[in-house]
């Protein structure tokens, strides 16, 4: 399962600012909460079943040596929000056709015409950095 993630590193105001390393990760979390209701409203109007506004969350680490927090999610579909899909061809997995609501008889492939991307974190971490 693929999953989507951005990073936050401290910049050196904010080292500064927080003294320890805790300090630092509440800060980095703050933020990257931030960018998480950003993105939460970002994709409310795309919202279906609420599973991947449900699934953000973030995860402390470190790169380099220096703290820093992901926003992580880990949604089946997050990838496909954020960077799109390309045309491609549906077909069954365990039966010999398709069938949905307001279909007019069940088919055996279905050709998709993509997915647009939505870029849901990127446009979020700009509109934080305002």
């Amino acid at each position: 399962m693929a999953s989507v993630r951005v990073t936050f590193r401290p910049n050196s105001r904010g080292v500064r600012q927080a003294g320890s390393s805790n300090a630092i990760y509440r800060e980095l979390e703050r933020r990257a909460n931030k960018v998480i209701t950003l993105a939460q409203q970002i994709a409310a109007p795309h919202r279906d079943t609420g599973e991947y506004h449900n699934s953000f969350r973030t995860e402390r680490t470190r790169i380099r040596g220096m703290a820093a927090v992901q926003v992580v999610n880990d949604s089946d579909h997050a990838v496909i929000l954020e960077n799109g899909s390309r045309p491609h061809v549906i077909e069954p997995k365990n039966k010999k056709a398709l069938a949905w609501p307001g279909a007019r008889h069940p088919v055996r492939r279905v050709n998709h015409p993509g997915t647009p991307a939505l870029h849901v974190l990127r446009r979020a971490l700009r509109a934080a950095g305002r």
